[in-house]
């Protein structure tokens, strides 16, 4: 094993690096975590630790080019007004505030479990916000359950969101198989986040809705919208006849490359607006993290840090609630993505319970404040934008609750579904 000046030097950068991703801010200068991984990246490099050639390849292409056709898919429904036209007839037929909440949180879930769900935050944030504004509600309640929802429905398959890529790439799970196994995690940790967050706010939501007669006009592109939906059906298909997770990047790389191609043929979209649209800085953390780790393991800090987690799960009966703790009590630390990035280092790879274990639990812990995860701040920082303001207090009383209740029970299904 590598040991000396590489470890040491390694093992500085590796904690610097998610020390300050564990920030947001140093002083008054505001820290951006894709900004940290990148620069942990480059120290390796600059240390010596890693050469050019082995900091390539320390990036999985696979989980690039996968995170990369999904954006531009996502672009293609968003530049056609699809997520206006959704959130906005969910908004015109809720009779009360209760089936508004219930509503929406249901079709961010399903949404979220399709694309990913840090770009369905992006996207139905000011539409929620416009949409309460002409209902006359509060929209802090829907803004929380927009982000719950998110990041719960995002548990149910491999693409929901950017660790669930990492983790099906990683662990060999086909696609089906995940799902198969999540799915029902997913409706039954829903369906307790829909009543805990009702209850968290249900004097808020005890209030009458207007009638939603002045609704904003959505403007569409209707050619357009139904041939990237026909795409996104047709890689979804894909998806679930795929045998091997291999084949994931692949699909998802040829339906984002056939929307960037021919949409502007349909509609009024052109290709560098879809590219526009993508948030390359994900592509951009995960590209820094991937360097970090390889450098990580490069040194022998890997093992070190492999060593000392296996002797800490006390054995295989023990692991999947060693490892579901461990991950929950990471990813409010240092965020979901680094946390399973550090965690598949221990997880073994015939392993299919403890790798569903890590996805669910880095997922769900993230529900317990706005720091948690990247969806959550997504939707705080796009509704301060439009004006509103969610406090951590706000936040907390439905995230904390849902965090706690759906672990135990997402945990608990994980064990009773999947073989150990």
């Amino acid at each position: 094993m590598p040991g000396g000046y590489p470890l040491y030097a390694a093992t500085l950068v590796f904690v610097v690096t998610y020390v300050l991703i564990s920030l947001r801010n140093v002083r008054r200068f505001p820290i951006e975590r894709p900004a940290v991984a990148m620069l942990g990246g480059a120290l390796m490099l600059v240390f010596g630790i890693l050469t050019p050639a082995e900091a390539i390849a320390a990036i999985n292409l696979d989980v690039i080019l996968l995170l990369v056709g999904m954006m531009v898919l996502v672009s293609g429904l968003d530049a056609c007004g699809f997520f206006d036209l959704v959130s906005s007839r969910i908004a015109a037929r809720a009779k009360t505030q209760t089936s508004f909440l219930v509503w929406l949180m249901v079709t961010t879930a399903a949404l979220s479990a399709v694309v990913l769900n840090d770009t369905i935050a992006l996207l139905v944030t000011p539409v929620v916000v416009r949409s309460a504004r002409a209902l006359r509600v509060n929209p802090i309640p829907y803004l929380v359950a927009v982000a719950i929802s998110a990041n719960v429905g995002s548990v149910a398959t491999e693409v929901g969101n950017p660790q669930n890529a990492f983790i099906g790439i990683r662990s060999g799970i086909p696609f089906l198989t995940f799902t198969a196994y999540l799915l029902p995690v997913t409706v039954a940790c829903l369906a307790v986040a829909i009543g805990l967050v009702w209850f968290a706010f249900r004097k808020d939501l005890a209030a009458p809705l207007t009638p939603a007669v002045s609704m904003p006009a959505v403007p569409l592109q209707r050619r357009g919208m139904v041939f990237t939906l026909a795409v996104t059906l047709a890689v979804a298909v894909a998806f679930f006849a795929s045998s091997t997770p291999a084949w994931l990047p692949l699909i998802a790389l040829a339906g984002g490359s056939f929307v960037l191609f021919f949409l502007p043929f349909v509609s009024k979209v052109t290709p560098r607006n879809l590219i526009a649209k993508v948030d390359w800085s994900i592509i951009l953390f995960f590209v820094g993290l991937f360097i970090l780790l390889g450098g990580v393991e490069a040194s022998g800090l890997s093992t070190a840090i492999q060593s000392g987690f296996t002797s800490a799960f006390g054995g295989r009966s023990g692991g999947l609630p060693w490892l579901v703790g461990l991950s929950a009590l990471l990813s409010n630390l240092i965020s979901n993505v680094p946390a399973v990035l550090l965690l598949a280092q221990v997880v073994p790879q015939g392993s299919t319970q403890l790798w569903l274990g890590l996805a669910t639990s880095s997922t769900l812990a993230g529900n317990a404040t706005i720091l948690g995860a990247a969806c959550n701040v997504i939707v705080v920082q796009v509704a301060s934008r439009d004006g509103v303001s969610v406090s951590m207090r706000d936040f907390v009383k439905a995230g904390l609750p849902v965090t706690a209740a759906t672990l135990v029970l997402s945990t608990f299904l994980v064990a009773l579904l999947v073989p150990a």
